[in-house]
């Protein structure tokens, strides 16, 4: 069946159609309703209306592919599993942008590498100009199968007087402010069609099949920005010259082979030669590598600094969480003292680490041996640097809890020296792809704290701190999301009474938020918080 719409005639027609199929589904699923379980059940439908009407532009799959199908499928489902506003707000804006990207990689006009920077203007390509050429394409289609019983004259005409309406539209918005600033009266009969167009807007239906369109519109022209993409005239030319260049070189190779004249064979040789040195010119262009001895002499002194750093930190470093901190410093003076500026000194270093891994020039055996030695003491630095952070920020969490901001923090942190492990083993084996390796390390990461349930273990932290110092934040820990509602229900059910005033403070503002019982904004985690949130009501 698939192939039987490649091949169809009516492909475009077909596409459409499902097109605005798939945007009626888009508006049940979305239109006033919170985002549940609608979220990846679209996504998955829109993998399908890839797949089907743009199989034929999609490069094989591949192990990535599978990934990047898991990754954007995983962070769909946490907005059916997990109610974190701001991950479900930072979801919503990276779930989309990773579908681009991965449809770009798979459908791209340009067969790009999925490491390649390239991608993201290619995807932007595909997301703005690919798609808004085709909002004719949508025009021409609807002219063309709604006037099959016209003539060629009639449809000409139907066409241009579709083309002169939208080109009306600009000019008779000038035209009509300036005669209302103009004629009062005029001004007077035009005051009533707003309130005329917001009974209109009011009538059932119509802003849903508003949305139909516009939403079928877009995906239409996405996918057919990829069946159709357009090419540019520099890449025409570009192309022309490499066809060229093969030609020549094919006619080269059969004319060494015929029995011809010295000084022609000579002549066509010398034109052969300059063309195929400015081909091999383009295609061979030498990257941008810098001196290997400037770069061992950045970084001889930057090491210098930071082991003079280092060197200070082992006076107290190690002690500090044993209560063995510098004079004069509280733990939350110690805590606060130096630690952003740890943590940029560190995204620095990660800086230098790639440029010198990446754009550096190899030179003899032992050069590279210095170079080497080099990057492993700043990679050593900046390991006790990010462990100096991370000592500091615990002993601020003990003095005054724990938070959304210093858990994403401590995140991170673990992130960079997970970053710092593979940048360590590049230097070692020169044969490890490190963006690669980074952007399926971040991707990972990434979808690792949406799972690990930051809520509950914020909670689960704060309640093992009350046990130590019988300190706790009752107000902050009834604002955490859903997510920690049963953790916290059996807490004060079990420890500490006191906090079921929030909670059920919490369970009326939770019902009124909760105006939408549609089975689209279906979460599970307000789900199971509703009933916590009832029982203990009840108790």
């Amino acid at each position: 069946m698939i192939d039987k719409i490649m091949a169809s005639p009516n492909r475009a027609l077909i596409t459409l159609l499902s097109a605005l199929m798939l945007a009626i589904i888009h508006q049940y699923l979305f239109y006033g309703k919170e985002l549940g379980v609608s979220y990846p059940i679209f996504v998955i439908l829109f993998y399908g209306f890839m797949f089907l009407f743009a199989r034929d532009r999609m490069r094989p799959l591949t192990m990535i592919d599978a990934f990047m199908a898991g990754v954007v499928l995983m962070l769909a489902l946490t907005f059916l599993i997990y109610d974190n506003k701001p991950l479900r707000i930072l979801n919503f804006l990276v779930v989309p942008g990773l579908i681009i990207l991965h449809m770009t990689y798979l459908v791209g006009r340009k067969q790009r590498q999925w490491w390649d920077i390239g991608l993201i203007g290619t995807a932007m390509d595909h997301l703005l100009p690919q798609s808004i050429r085709h909002w004719g394409t949508v025009a021409s289609i609807v002219v063309k199968t709604g006037g099959r019983a016209l003539g060629k004259t009639q449809k000409t005409v139907a066409f241009k007087v579709f083309i002169g309406l939208v080109a009306s539209v600009p000019i008779l918005i000038v035209v009509v402010a300036l005669l209302s600033s103009a004629d009062g009266i005029f001004n007077q009969y035009l005051s009533g069609f707003p309130e005329w167009l917001n009974q209109l807007t009011l009538t059932p239906g119509l802003p849903r099949v508003i949305w139909i369109l516009i939403a079928g519109v877009l995906l239409f022209s996405y996918v057919w920005g990829f069946v159709q993409p357009m090419q540019y005239e520099a890449e025409k030319r570009e192309n022309a010259h490499w066809k060229n260049g093969k030609a020549i070189t094919v006619a080269s190779e059969i004319e060494k082979q015929e029995d011809v004249s010295v000084n022609s064979i000579q002549e066509n040789q010398t034109t052969i030669k300059i063309s195929s040195d400015t081909i091999s010119t383009q295609a061979h262009r030498v990257p941008f590598r810098l001196d290997p001895v400037i770069m061992g002499t950045m970084l001889l002194v930057i090491n210098c600094v930071y082991v003079l750093f280092v060197l200070v930190q082992f006076s107290y470093l190690f002690g500090a969480g044993g209560g063995h901190l510098p004079s004069d410093l509280s733990y939350a003076e110690y805590a606060r003292s130096g630690f952003v500026e740890l943590i940029l000194v560190t995204g620095i270093n990660f800086f230098i680490l790639i440029i010198a891994l990446q754009f550096t020039r190899s030179s003899g055996k032992i050069g590279s041996v210095v170079h080497q030695v080099l990057l492993f003491v700043l990679v050593g630095c900046s390991a006790i640097m990010l462990y100096s952070a991370f000592i500091r920020l615990n002993l601020y969490e003990q003095a005054y809890g724990y938070t959304y901001i210093r858990f994403l923090v401590h995140a991170f942190m673990i992130f960079l020296a997970l970053l710092l492990l593979i940048a360590a083993l590049r230097i070692r084996y020169t044969s490890i792809p490190l963006i690669r390796w980074y952007i399926v390390l971040s991707l990972t990461a990434y979808v690792t704290v949406n799972y690990v349930g930051m809520d509950k273990r914020i909670a689960e932290l704060n309640i093992a701190r009350y046990h130590q110092t019988g300190i706790i934040d009752t107000s902050y820990l009834a604002s955490l999301s859903a997510d920690a509602v049963p953790l916290l229900r059996e807490f004060a059910q079990r420890e500490y009474p006191n906090l079921k005033g929030e909670m059920l403070e919490r369970q009326a503002n939770f019902d009124l938020e909760e105006t939408d019982s549609s089975w689209t904004s279906f979460n599970t985690a307000r789900h199971r918080a509703k009933l916590e949130l009832s029982k203990l009501r009840m108790e």
